[in-house]
């Protein structure tokens, strides 16, 4: 007893759609919904090259409207740190300092050039693990 066609197609739909799961780039979803068009015309009962090109044509028309439509990633979010105030624990050298800030000691860097010594070091930015620091804090 031979599989028949529309199953392979649902199968290999519902493979692709899972496998999208793990990428999140959607072009795998559309991949198999093709996929799942296949199926559906092999399901009426029509032949092998109908069920290819329904299959390569809607996954055709879902890339063209990826592309056209990309997905959003959103706004992204302004760090809660920007504008804090730090305490100054060392300088290491003229740029370099070490900064305690919410009771954690940070490797720090002046951003700009300070005054001398500047009382008040404000986050103006961070860069990996080590905050980014100026005399003012910035318009946020």
């Amino acid at each position: 007893m031979g599989m028949d066609n529309y199953i392979v197609w649902f199968v290999l739909g519902l493979a692709l759609a899972g496998a999208e799961m793990l990428v999140g780039t959607f072009y795998l979803l559309v991949f198999g919904l093709a996929a799942a068009v296949g199926g559906l015309v092999a399901l009426i009962g029509l032949g092998l090259v109908p069920q290819l090109l329904a299959a390569a044509a809607c996954a055709i028309a879902g890339t063209l409207w990826l592309r056209k439509h990309p997905i959003s990633r959103g706004k992204a979010v302004p760090s809660l740190d920007l504008g804090q105030r730090v305490e100054v624990e060392q300088w290491k050298s003229a740029t370099a300092l070490r900064v305690r800030y919410r009771g954690a000691g940070w490797d720090a860097e002046v951003a700009e050039a300070l005054p001398d010594q500047a009382v008040a070091l404000y986050i103006v930015g961070q860069r990996g693990n080590t905050l980014l620091l100026a005399s003012t804090p910035p318009a946020v």
